[in-house]
């Protein structure tokens, strides 16, 4: 029967190596129990083989390499026992619905395309929702974005943003009923970000002749398409907005 066992102490000629299997403590010779061109050390791992008379019949160190495949298991098992346990405290928090509305929102901001811009000759430009913000922080929009220059992060309307997809959770963290309108906070930034966008665009084609600056921002709007990263944005944040609603006429009418 083999068991998983540590030598406490190596052969010697003063006396035989012990090793301990589950607890208890054996004895072993060099000669005939020891298996491996590695020679025994303590702390060394091995797989001990026991007689029926219990006395130990064979030993075989433990490759390196197993006992590291061995400890990279069980961190990555503990791993996952901690990612399911904080999975199904965040469900049972905050509910299903608003993680996965909270998912979509996070990959129509970061991920999909909001708004492709044809600029002609200089090709298409595309811009996730996070990309508009960091036009709307920069102080050179339009022009920036047609030269292809950086423009230098969001600033505070990032913050804004993180704060605004935060709101859904204000009423699961704070007891007041007015918290759960936390959850149309996305969709009014989303609001106020699509009339500042606008607003900023006209501005950019400023300071030019009427009919110019008329001729300009049809040309502009001809070029702009929505991607699905603004449809899917609008889907979560109307529903996160719904149902923050929702909870707030709830509570106001005692109805949990």
């Amino acid at each position: 029967m083999n068991k998983r066992g540590r030598v406490l102490r190596d052969p010697s000629p003063s006396g035989p190596g012990l090793v301990i299997v589950e607890g208890q403590q054996f004895s072993f010779s060099l000669d005939g129990a020891w298996r491996s061109l590695t020679l025994p050390k303590p702390g060394l791992d091995v797989e001990v083989e026991l007689s029926p008379d219990g006395t130990v019949s064979s030993l075989v160190a433990i490759p390196e390499t197993q006992l590291a495949r061995e400890q990279a298991e069980r961190t990555l098992n503990a791993a996952r026992e901690s990612a399911s346990a904080l999975a199904a405290s965040a469900v049972a928090k905050f509910g299903v619905s608003t993680l996965a509305a909270t998912g979509a929102l996070v990959l129509g901001w970061f991920f999909l395309n909001a708004l492709t811009y044809d600029a002609g000759l200089m090709g298409k430009l595309d811009f996730t929702f996070w990309r508009v913000l960091e036009f709307l922080n920069s102080s050179n929009g339009l022009g920036d974005a047609l030269s292809m220059r950086d423009w230098g992060g969001a600033g505070v309307y990032g913050l804004l943003a993180w704060l605004a997809l935060a709101g859904p959770y204000a009423g699961a963290l704070w007891a007041d009923k007015r918290a759960a309108l936390g959850g149309v906070l996305p969709l009014a930034f989303l609001g106020l970000v699509a009339a500042m966008a606008r607003a900023r665009l006209v501005s950019d084609v400023g300071g030019v002749p009427a009919e110019v600056m008329d001729a300009a921002q049809v040309e502009i709007q001809r070029g702009v398409s929505v991607g699905a990263g603004a449809y899917l944005s609008l889907l979560a944040a109307a529903y996160l907005a719904f149902n923050g609603v929702k909870r707030f006429l709830a509570a106001g009418s005692g109805v949990s």
